[in-house]
């Protein structure tokens, strides 16, 4: 197959090449007794009548309407003094909405904006963000910096300059079924060595129709009522698929990143080519296409191509042990598994684990790692400033790093607030003692470090893995087609960055 070199980002390139930074307030022009249009009572509080804040955010679906209801505590408990109005647009269009109305329409551009951290240097560079950090000491809201995940932090900090206070930091997670596991005499895997002797075992036994499975079926069995794998075609315990967000978004990343890669170095450039992320990745093609070499010897998943999400009705049927969600879902899962197994456990039947240790071999202090994204809240540069309003964010700001805790992490974002997940309170309740806790503590995830070509690196990166999961690129090596993809993020990078 020919190689195509520099044409499939060229319309990426010129939007952000089109993106320069505009004049902006910035941390050097901050005069620290400018009072700007701040009104104080007698004690010297700011007066805070009626000011609206707008904010766009990435979420969608049920964490968006989790977080519209965490948003009306806030607008309740400061009722006539500031009220924030949330809009909600999903990752995949989110980036073209805010190009669009920074450049040509920034009047109704939002005051806030909550998205990914690591998109914090991008913005910057175009003049898009303002720092906050002088704006909580001006309206004397409290800020430990000390209190948050240090690379949650880092992920939005530029040149010392704080661009914005991390939310919370969420990744994959894996949902298993504890019935199926239990039926057949495994126990629930702690590590990549015990997934892979579970996955290579239940097919030998589905051949020799020796596994047992339950679940939603078109075979006239009722859902909770066990019956043996077919044997008509290889049983696939754990189906992935790059089509899958949770491969593309997570799952590549957290293999590279814990068999020892790097994901981008101090000059802010690619450096997932290396011998760690090809080990990593190498996994992943073995995870699909088993080798004479590989660890496992049968494949742990069909090859269902690049366009196609598994989804979960593999797991519902029980054709599945495990699959991997998002654990905003695992509620979800959970209703799911109470209607379909109601008469005998509900959604005891499944349990959830992190990406932690799943995707190595090594047992090393990076075996532990996982791949994260974490959530901001980043303020927009406007068209005509406002220290009240400036000020007022950063009250809002702290309520939510705060104050969402529990009901923000039932969603599947843990959060970036030390002192939160640390809490009696955060782990008292119930939904921590049920699946919370299994998703690892919030050091234990990684996070994209700052850098302006974050949309390179990470668009490369994805190519890679797409090619190394691709039976079409069987005959190149992982570390070839990174190399390659490697070569192409650096010509664009020096072409257009």
């Amino acid at each position: 197959m020919e190689k195509k070199k520099l044409i499939p980002l060229l319309a990426l390139a010129a939007v952000l090449s089109s993106c320069g930074p505009t004049g902006t307030t910035t941390e050097s022009s901050f005069d620290p007794l400018d009072e700007g249009d701040l009104v104080r009572d007698e004690a010297g509080n700011i007066v805070y009548d009626g000011v609206e804040l707008k904010m766009w955010s990435v979420t969608t679906g049920d964490d968006a309407s989790t977080q519209d209801a965490i948003i009306a505590g806030f607008n309740d408990l400061y009722e006539g003094q500031i009220h924030v109005t949330t809009t909600h647009t999903s990752r995949y269009d989110l980036e073209t909405l805010l190009n669009t109305t920074m450049q040509f329409d920034r009047p109704n551009a939002p005051d806030l904006l909550f998205n990914h951290g690591s998109r914090a240097a991008e913005y910057r560079e175009r003049g898009w963000l303002l720092p906050v950090e002088n704006y909580f000491g001006k309206a004397e809201t409290p800020l430990d910096k000390d209190d948050f995940v240090p690379s949650l932090l880092n992920a939005v900090t530029l040149d010392g300059s704080l661009y914005g206070l991390p939310m919370d930091v969420h990744s994959a997670m894996v949902v298993m079924r504890v019935d199926i596991l239990e039926k057949n005499g495994y126990e629930i895997p702690t590590n990549y060595e015990e997934l892979v002797a579970i996955c290579d075992d239940a097919p030998k036994k589905a051949a020799n129709n020796q596994l047992w499975i339950r679940g939603e079926n078109s075979e006239g069995y009722a859902a909770d009522e066990w019956r043996l794998a077919s044997t008509a075609s290889p049983y696939a315990a754990f189906p992935i698929s790059y089509g899958d967000m949770w491969v593309h978004e997570f799952v590549g990343y957290t293999a590279a990143v814990q068999n020892g890669a790097t994901l981008v170095d101090e000059e802010g450039m690619p450096a997932w080519n290396s011998d760690e992320t090809a080990k990593g990745l190498q996994l992943l093609r073995d995870w699909i296409f088993p080798s004479a070499t590989s660890y496992n010897k049968s494949a742990l998943s069909l090859d269902y191509g690049s366009s196609y999400d598994v989804g979960n009705a593999p797991l519902l049927a029980g054709t599945a042990m495990f699959k991997l969600q998002g654990p905003w879902a695992y509620m979800n899962e959970m209703a799911d598994f109470d209607r379909l197994l109601r008469n005998d456990g509900g959604a005891d039947n499944i349990t959830t684990r992190s990406l932690s240790g799943l995707f190595t071999r090594d047992d090393s202090e990076a075996s532990s790692l996982i791949k994260g994204e974490g959530h901001a809240i980043m303020m927009m540069a406007p068209e005509k400033f406002s220290l009240t309003k400036a000020c007022a964010a950063t009250v809002f700001m702290d309520y939510m790093a705060y104050y969402s805790g529990i009901e923000w992490a039932k969603r599947g974002h843990l959060p970036a607030a030390i002192s939160v997940s640390n809490s009696s309170a955060f782990k008292a309740d119930p939904a921590y003692e049920e699946y919370i806790q299994y998703w690892g503590q919030p050091e234990d995830y990684v996070v994209v470090p700052p850098t302006v070509n974050y949309t390179y690196i990470d668009t490369y990166f994805k190519n890679a893995l797409q090619q190394t999961l691709s039976s079409s690129y069987q005959n190149q090596t992982v570390k070839a087609i990174l190399e390659d993809q490697y070569e192409d993020c650096v010509s664009y990078i020096e072409l257009y960055a």
